[in-house]
């Protein structure tokens, strides 16, 4: 497409409306990475900052560094966003640029909740490559950022906490969390999902279909040029790969996409600016450009597209223009960019919105930071089996298990077990296939939603009872819930006679049942 083409076909109201949808998805998609990024950041503060994890971390400048500060990466999870308050905290208490920028540019390629998506939709096969190339690139940004030349650190202005412990520190956390959120780093993860719903906006719908086919050489240099500035979440990365592989794409191009549009954003650049300065801050993106060119080039003969013909996808439409981007439609099109959302991003959404009034209150009341009181002398008590007295710090860790306790029930109980999920669905499937075939739109259309509900959640189950399914249970997992989608949409829009409605219903049953042999095989 030719800019003069581009340019006649351009409307300000699609691009526009993009924008808003972009940010709203960016968002709600983000929302519990930000807060994980957000209250690690107010941990920190409170708890010492770089000094804490020094000795943890061990010497400084060697591999052995890197390599630990990717097991902590892996257990945090946070994106492009959610990583910006975690370094600039870190940066003003001293962490060397080396680890900074590995913990900056590579924890939102190891978040372990995008794994853990990615392993219930992707191959095996990829999501190591995935890893290997996160790997990869961690030594080679350690080392250049080890590079930089240094100079005299500036004094960080902003107020730290002595180091308390019990319910002092905690209330220390909670005004540090509330500060952190009307920050500077706030302002850059505006300015980051701000700078990628302008991106988009400009990107026409269906770019990236044409841009990932495995016959445009040009696909990996263009998906840069596209994506550079672009907040790509994890969840986002993940729906894009798994489009990729079903209607064989490039992967050349996926690994381009999680190279610069999941590591880097506009908020990145600009966050990183402020801590580094403007050159070292390009000098880390022109390595993260080349690496992903030579990585992304050189897996087009490794890797060759996957037996069959490029497919339509609507899989990448988030990462460009929606469709029905008008603002008569907008919450048509909102509603389709946010249909993926779960239980955890909406529940991030609700406490990020929380800590955000929180933040506003604190910064209004200017509550401050508590110091340690001052031990009281007491007389001594008698030992006695039923004498003891828990600290606020022993009480604090108590409650924190049963929350972390209560968490894992919770996952559990959302997320059930591959039988329990068929026994779900063999309940509601009989109710919404009635509906179908008595051509009960609403009550059908309920339906099949609640039962595309439980089919998501099933491989998500599956990967936390540390099981995987195989090729064809994942094929046949997609095929009922595509199935399920087709009917919604087609009920929705009374594009079926009835004819069609009843065989419709028969084809839902026999490919539920055909999931069900895969998935459980003997145990039907």
């Amino acid at each position: 497409m030719t800019f003069g083409d581009y340019w006649s076909t351009f409307a300000l109201e699609e691009a526009v409306v993009t924008v808003l949808v972009t940010i709203v998805r960016i968002f709600v998609e983000s929302s519990a990475t930000i807060l994980i990024g957000i209250l690690c950041a107010a941990a920190i503060r409170v708890s010492g900052g770089y000094s804490m994890l020094r000795s943890w971390l061990g010497p400084e400048g060697t591999i052995e560094r890197t390599f630990r500060l990717l097991a902590a990466c892996l257990c945090v999870p946070v994106c492009a966003l959610g990583v910006i308050p975690i370094c600039r905290e870190l940066a003003g208490s001293g962490m060397p640029r080396r680890d900074l920028a590995v913990l900056w540019l590579v924890a939102p390629l190891l978040n372990p909740l995008s794994i853990l998506y990615a392993i219930s939709v992707l191959p095996l096969w990829q999501c190591g490559v995935f890893l290997i190339v996160a790997c990869l690139y961690a030594v080679i940004v350690s080392e250049v950022a080890g590079r930089f030349v240094g100079e005299t650190k500036q004094q960080d202005p902003t107020e730290r906490p002595e180091v308390t412990i019990g319910t002092t520190r905690l209330w220390n956390a909670a005004v540090a969390a509330g500060r952190i959120i009307t920050s500077w780093s706030a302002l850059y993860i505006l300015l980051g999902a701000a700078i990628s719903g302008v991106v988009i906006g400009m990107i026409p719908s269906g770019a990236f279909e044409r841009i990932f086919s495995y016959e445009n050489m040009a696909g990996p240099l263009e998906t840069i040029a596209l994506t550079t500035l672009q907040m790509v979440t994890p969840i986002t990365f993940t729906m894009a790969g798994s489009a990729i592989h079903n209607t064989h794409l490039a992967f050349a191009c996926a690994i381009v996409l999680q190279l610069v549009g999941v590591a880097w954003c506009g908020g990145t650049f600009l966050a990183m600016r402020s801590v580094w300065g403007t050159q070292r801050t390009v000098g880390l993106l022109l390595v993260t450009l080349v690496f992903a060119a030579t990585v992304g080039y050189g897996t087009y003969s490794v890797f060759p597209p996957a037996v069959g013909e490029e497919e339509e996808t609507h899989g990448l439409d988030t990462l460009a223009r929606p469709y029905h981007a008008t603002f008569g439609q907008i919450s048509l099109a909102m509603s389709q960019q946010l249909r993926h959302t779960d239980v955890i991003m909406q529940a991030g959404t609700a406490f990020l919105v929380i800590l955000a009034v929180w933040g506003i209150v604190v910064r209004m009341r200017r509550f401050d930071y508590r110091q340690q009181p001052e031990p009281v002398a007491e007389e001594e008590k008698p030992s006695s089996r039923w004498n003891v007295e828990l600290t606020p710090g022993q009480i604090g860790l108590a409650v924190m298990g049963m929350v972390a306790l209560g968490t894992i029930l919770l996952t559990y109980s959302l997320f059930p077990g591959v039988e329990e999920s068929f026994d779900q669905m063999q309940k509601i499937s009989a109710d919404a296939i009635i509906a179908v075939k008595t051509n009960r739109s609403l009550a059908a259309q309920q339906k099949l939603a609640e039962w595309d509900t439980v089919a998501a959640r099933l491989p998500v189950g599956w990967v936390l009872r540390m099981g995987v399914p195989d090729s064809k249970q994942a094929a046949e997992i997609r095929s009922l819930r595509e199935l399920l989608w087709k009917t919604r949409q087609q009920l929705a829009q009374a594009e079926l006679t009835e004819l069609e409605v009843r065989q419709r219903g028969t084809d839902l049953i026999d490919q539920f049942q055909s999931c069900r042999d895969a998935c459980l095989g003997d145990k039907t």
